[in-house]
């Protein structure tokens, strides 16, 4: 994690300082990281942000010790698709060569087949059909045997959840945006739209040392395939 962050010292002190801090206290980098699945050969983060999670992936094989969760063989092939182009700008700098980083909607960018599709508090801010349509091409792309990781909020989350939302309208306000409908679901509601495209869905609660109701899906496509 402090390889990882220290890439970011290329886009500004600031910029270090925000990976750093996100990279330790955001608990999904390490529960992906030690998870008990496997990478593949080619890693796709749809909606990456700054690229944080491909980082780590990419200061791993740098690194003479570095070992992907789950195997030896460091992911080959890194993507990231990321709307905001500030954020996908910040994601290249840091990364250069080691990740290919795409500006475009994760609606629209066309998936190469890939063993590993990570979805980060990207999902909900879909509407519904749309929710349905990047699965189902997501489904499509994934290798037999791939794995879906998807960290959502869980809308029955009572009071955890309205953490989330009122940290998602602070974002907003701080980045000059309007806040917009989002569609959430329970924790429930996501493991079945999941099942509903075939996979098979493990829940791991992810709101750990935070106030957030949030939750890691691990969705995995059968090996006979979808």
């Amino acid at each position: 994690m402090d390889r990882a962050s220290g890439r970011y010292r290329a886009a500004g002190i600031t910029q270090w300082q925000v990976a750093r801090g996100k990279l330790r206290g955001d608990p999904v980098f390490r529960a992906v990281w030690d998870g008990p699945w496997t990478a593949g050969r080619t890693v796709v983060d749809l909606g990456c942000g700054q690229g944080l999670m491909l980082a780590l992936f990419a200061s791993a094989r740098e690194s003479a010790d570095g070992v992907a969760p789950g195997e030896s063989e460091i992911p080959r092939r890194l993507i990231g698709v990321e709307m905001r182009a500030r954020s996908a700008e910040i994601a290249r700098v840091a990364l250069q060569a080691h990740a290919e980083i795409v500006t475009g909607d994760a609606r629209e960018f066309t998936l190469p087949s890939c063993e590993t599709v990570f979805i980060f508090d990207v999902l909900h801010v879909l509407p519904a059909a749309d929710q349905d349509a990047l699965l189902a091409r997501i489904a499509r792309a994934l290798a037999p045997g791939g794995t879906l990781l998807l960290r959502e909020a869980d809308a029955a989350a009572g009071w955890r959840f309205q953490c989330v939302q009122i940290s998602n309208r602070f974002r907003a306000m701080l980045g000059g945006g309007r806040y917009h409908h989002c569609h959430f679901r329970s924790a429930e509601g996501w493991r079945e739209l999941l099942r509903r495209h075939g996979f098979t869905v493990a829940v791991h609660p992810m709101g750990r040392g935070t106030p957030f109701g949030n939750v890691l899906f691990a969705a995995t496509k059968p090996a006979r395939g979808i």
